[in-house]
C-alpha cells in the first residue's frame, strides 16, 4: 500500500543523503561549501523520513492539523540544515 509515495520518499532520502555527502566532500577537499546544500540536505532527509512513515500525509495539506504537522516537519528539517550548516562552518556563526 502506498508504494508510489514510499518509493519517492526513499529515492528522496538517498538523494539529499547524497547531496550531503557531495557538500561535506567539497568542503574537505575544496575548502568551500554550498550554503543552500548544507541547509537544506537535512531538511530533504527529515521530510523524505516523514513522508516514508506517513505516506497518507503526501500532497498539499487540507486541514488545520495536517498543515500544523508539515510545519513541524519543515521546522525540524530546518533545525536539522542550521545544526549541519554550523558544522560545517562554525566560524559563520561567530561562536
Amino acid at each position: 500500500m502506498y508504494i508510489k509515495q514510499r518509493l519517492f520518499a526513499l529515492v528522496m532520502i538517498i538523494g539529499f543523503i547524497g547531496l550531503t555527502y557531495y557538500n561535506w566532500q567539497q568542503l574537505w577537499n575544496d575548502g568551500k561549501y554550498s550554503l543552500k546544500m548544507a541547509a537544506f540536505g537535512p531538511l530533504g532527509v527529515v521530510g523524505g523520513f516523514f513522508l516514508l512513515l506517513f505516506p497518507t500525509m503526501a500532497g498539499p495539506p487540507t486541514t488545520t492539523r495536517a498543515r500544523l504537522v508539515l510545519l513541524a516537519v519543515f521546522v525540524v528539517g530546518l533545525a536539522a540544515g542550521l545544526v549541519n550548516w554550523y558544522l560545517m562552518d562554525p566560524g559563520f556563526f561567530g561562536i
